[in-house]
């Protein structure tokens, strides 16, 4: 299967200009779909995600966090980036998530995922779990970004989190004195909470679950 990684080599970019992808069909509605006024089955771009129905759809939708940060790192890669229910469907064989799950729906499996990576794309990964916040701040400076699990709560920093953990974020930086860092949110709803984020690293630090992936990436 695959092999891209094969025939497109890295593309060394800044870090902020890493392309921002959203784990919805219509990133322009995440406002309207956090707040319930639009649910998934509502969305009408559910096509371009690569469904084969609606249902289907609201599967990756809801659970998508993870190839929607997998669609990142390749597009900064300046590869092909396959539609977003591709990429979970694929990853189902390696592992990286259940095919059925109890709910419908279900987490990334992160071994899966590594595995995923390497043999469809090439990508050097590695489950970093647990992984400690200045452990964090050190893999984004230097050549990794970071699928960090946080609480998706995360959009509204200044709230007290009900728990850590449950989502998918791209950790793509941090400032040079270690005291922010900056990443992508999938399912951000605002313009100021989706793409480029910076956040200091204590504010972060109630969210994160202390674990992640780490992927390796170029910098500039």
């Amino acid at each position: 299967m695959g092999g891209l990684g094969d025939t497109c080599p890295p593309v060394a970019l800044a870090r902020t200009e890493i392309p921002y992808r959203s784990q919805y069909a219509s990133p322009e509605l995440a406002g309207e779909i956090a707040a319930g006024r639009v649910t998934l089955e509502q969305d009408p771009r559910w096509r371009e995600a690569g469904a084969r129905d609606r249902q289907e759809y609201v599967r990756w939708a809801r659970c998508g966090c993870g190839m929607a940060c997998l669609q990142m790192i390749l597009e900064a890669r300046g590869g092909p980036v396959p539609p977003l229910v591709e990429l979970g469907r694929r990853a189902i064989a390696y592992g990286g998530y259940e095919a059925r799950p109890p709910r419908g729906f279900g987490p990334l499996i992160y071994a899966g995922f590594v595995d995923f990576a390497a043999a469809e794309f090439g990508l050097a990964a590695r489950v970093a779990a647990p992984l400690p916040l200045d452990e964090l701040l050190r893999a984004v400076a230097a050549d990794e970004v970071v699928l960090a699990s946080v609480s998706a709560e995360i959009r509204a920093p200044a709230a007290e989190p009900a728990r850590r953990g449950g989502h998918l974020v791209l950790v793509i930086d941090c400032s040079a004195d270690a005291r922010r860092l900056c990443f992508h949110d999938p399912a951000g709803d605002r313009s100021d909470n989706a793409r480029a984020v910076w956040l200091d690293r204590d504010s972060f630090a109630r969210f994160y679950a202390g674990r992640g992936i780490a992927v390796t990436l170029a910098r500039a």
